[in-house]
C-alpha cells in the first residue's frame, strides 16, 4: 500500500509540475499571437494614421490663416459651426488616442503618430477655444441686426492698399499737387 501511495504523490507531482509547465507554454504562445496580430495591425494602420496626422497638420495651417482675417468673418453663417465642429474633432481625436494607447500601438510603429496627433488634438482644442470666446465676444458687442454693416465695413478694406504720407516721384511730378 505504501507503494502505492508513493507512485500516486509522484504521478501527483509530475501531472502538476507538466500541467504548469503547458499553461506556460500556452501563454508564451498566446503572447507572441498577440504580439503578431498587433504588428500586423500597426502595419495596415501606419498609412491611414500618416494620413489623418498629414490632413490635421493641412487644417492646423487653414486654421492659422483664417486667424488671420479679420475677425468679423466668425459673424458668417458658415463659420457658426467652426467651433463646435472643432470641438468634435477634438473629441474624436481622444478617442482614437485612447484607442491607440489601449490597444498599445503607442509603443510600436506608430509611436510618433500617437505623439503627434496628441500634440494637434491640443491645438485643436485651442482654435475651437479662441474661435469660439471671439464668436461670443463678436455676438455681445455688435447688435444682431447690425452684424451685416459690420462685415460690410470690413469686407470694403478688403482689398485696400497701404499708401504713404510722404510724396512719392508720381506725386512731385504730377501738376494737380502744386499749389
Amino acid at each position: 500500500m505504501s507503494t502505492a501511495v508513493i507512485t500516486l504523490r509522484a504521478w501527483s507531482i509530475e501531472y502538476h509540475e507538466t500541467m504548469a509547465a503547458a499553461e506556460r507554454a500556452r501563454r508564451e504562445v498566446e503572447k507572441w499571437q498577440d504580439r503578431a496580430v498587433r504588428f500586423v495591425a500597426e502595419v495596415f494602420l501606419v498609412w491611414p494614421f500618416a494620413k489623418v496626422t498629414n490632413d490635421i497638420e493641412k487644417l492646423m495651417g487653414l486654421l492659422e490663416q483664417l486667424e488671420s482675417f479679420p475677425s468679423s468673418i466668425l459673424l458668417e453663417e458658415r463659420a457658426v459651426t467652426i467651433p463646435t465642429s472643432l470641438h468634435d474633432l477634438f473629441r474624436t481625436m481622444c478617442d482614437v488616442i485612447k484607442e491607440a494607447e489601449r490597444c498599445g500601438f503607442h509603443k510600436g510603429l506608430l509611436k510618433s503618430h500617437v505623439n503627434r496627433l496628441k500634440q494637434l488634438s491640443q491645438q485643436v482644442s485651442g482654435f475651437a477655444i479662441r474661435f469660439e470666446d471671439a464668436q461670443r465676444k463678436l455676438r455681445s458687442r455688435v447688435p444682431e441686426a447690425d452684424a451685416k454693416a459690420y462685415q460690410e465695413s470690413f469686407a470694403a478694406y478688403r482689398n485696400a492698399k497701404l499708401v504713404t504720407d510722404e510724396a512719392t516721384e508720381d506725386d512731385e511730378r504730377s501738376e494737380l499737387l502744386h499749389f
